[in-house]
This record gives C-alpha cells, sequence and structure tokens, in this order.
C-alpha cells in the first residue's frame, strides 16, 4: 500500500507537544527509510489501527516507548541510531531477532563501529528543530543549545554488526525469509557517524528477492535486491552488506 508514496527526510516528530521536533507522530504521505519499516511493522504487527498507531509504532520507534513524564514521548528516546539504538533495543522488545549469521553461515563479517552520540548532539543545528515558526530566534537558539547539551553525557558506544558481504548476497538469496528487514551496511570509516545508512524489507516478488524501500529522495519503490548492490559497488563510501532482522513481534 506504501509504493509510490514520496520520500521525505525526517518525516516523523513527537507530535504536536514535542520539546524538539514536532512532525507528526505518524503519517501516509511521505516516509523516509527507517519510518517507512517502523509504520509498515506496526501496521503488520497489530490489527487494530488505532493500537498500531498510537501504541505498537512507537514502541517500535522509541526505546521502552519514549514516554517523557509529560504525556509524550521525549526525542532523546527515539532510536536515532541503527547500530546502538534500532536494532539492539527492538530486539530487548521482542520485535525483530538478527538472522544474519543463520542465514550467512561462516560467510558472515562485521562492522565494527564506534558511535558518538555526543558528537552528533553537539552539531544539531536550527534544522533540526521542527514545528516552532513562531518562536523569537532568541527562543529556538536556547531551544537549540539544550538539543544540542542532550548527549553531553552520553559516553560512546562500540556497535558490531553482522552482515552478509554483498560478494556473497547471490549464494544466500534463497534462505532470505520474504519481509526480512534489510539494513544496509557501508564500511566504517573515521570521518562517518554511523555503519548503517538504508534500511528496507527484503520480500519475494514474481520468483526473485527484491528490496522495498524508500528510496532517497524519491519513493517508495522495489529495486531487485542484487541490482541494488550492483548500482553501490563504486559508491565512494562502500557498500559492503546487508544486516538481516526477521519481524517476530510482540
Amino acid at each position: 500500500a506504501f509504493l509510490g508514496t514520496p520520500y521525505k527526510l525526517g518525516p516523523l516528530g513527537e507530535g504536536k507537544d514535542g520539546e524538539f521536533d514536532r512532525d507528526p507522530l505518524y503519517s501516509f504521505r511521505q516516509v523516509d527509510c527507517t519510518t517507512f519499516v517502523e509504520q509498515v511493522m506496526a501496521l503488520a504487527l497489530e490489527p487494530d489501527l488505532k493500537k498500531a498507531l498510537s501504541g505498537t509504532l512507537q514502541r517500535i520507534r522509541y526505546k521502552d516507548g519514549g514516554e517523557d513524564g509529560r504525556g509524550g514521548f521525549a526525542y532523546s528516546a527515539r532510536n536515532h541510531f541503527p547500530e546502538t539504538d534500532w536494532v539492539p533495543n527492538n530486539s530487548k522488545a521482542g520485535f525483530i531477532k538478527d538472522i544474519t549469521e543463520q542465514v550467512a553461515g561462516a560467510r558472515t563479517k562485521y562492522a565494527v563501529k564506534t558511535i558518538s552520540k555526543k558528537a552528533w548532539y553537539a552539531a544539531k543545528t536550527f534544522d533540526d528543530i521542527q514545528g516552532f515558526a513562531n518562536l523569537s530566534q532568541a527562543a529556538k537558539e536556547a531551544k537549540l543549545k539544550t538539543l544540542q547539551a542532550l548527549g553531553k553525557d552520553l559516553a560512546d558506544e562500540e556497535a558490531s554488526v553482522p552482515y552478509v558481504p554483498a560478494s556473497a548476497l547471490a549464494e544466500v538469496l534463497a534462505d532470505i525469509p520474504s519481509g526480512t528487514i534489510a539494513n544496509i551496511v557501508r564500511e566504517p570509516r573515521s570521518d562517518k557517524p554511523v555503519v548503517i545508512t538504508h534500511q528496507g524489507l527484503i520480500i519475494d516478488l514474481g520468483g526473485r528477492k527484491v528490496l522495498r524501500h524508500a528510496a532517497y529522495g524519491q519513493q517508495v519503490e522495489d529495486t531487485p535486491l542484487l541490482e541494488y548492490f550492483v548500482r553501490y559497488a563504486t559508491a565512494s563510501w562502500r557498500v559492503v552488506g546487508v544486516n538481516l532482522n526477521e519481524v517476530r513481534g510482540r
């Protein structure tokens, strides 16, 4: 149902009462790669639409549900980093299970990266504050300083992400279940904050595996899985493989 939905980076926030980001809590009009996966997961796991959007979705998007104590959701509890937040927290919550090693076996490799949330928060700009057009410049500056300070006491975290190497993907295609979450893994680099840069769903379609994903700057579309990796084989920031997670549901 989401095929053709336009892409927008960061379309969701903490709603009308959010402290830093007042984009909506859900949207079917625009998605980015992660919010597409999150909303599909919520709708697939919970048949009641209201419960899916107000309950399940928010437990997927936020650590421990993300409540801020004021009846809303905390920006700091959002699963911003795939490596240290999204995958570990959703695994702990029972929504997903990493099946990379199960699929790849001895072919499995690992991308190791030190994640600095402190540096990430410190680099926040006015563009990261959404829904405050009527604030005075002084008030915006104060809010930005508060946002940047959220990471001041956060220690660096080392993430080790298992992945199927792109060169081995053709050998294991048949072993990837339809509906698997694909986390695209790039080579660890000191000048980049992450190693997972894209998310989508691997599905069986017409006898082949495709990546259904919100393509950057475009829309939700289907791309033959192997073709996707050929497309990025010569990227300056090298795509090395894919981390796989099975949707389980709680």
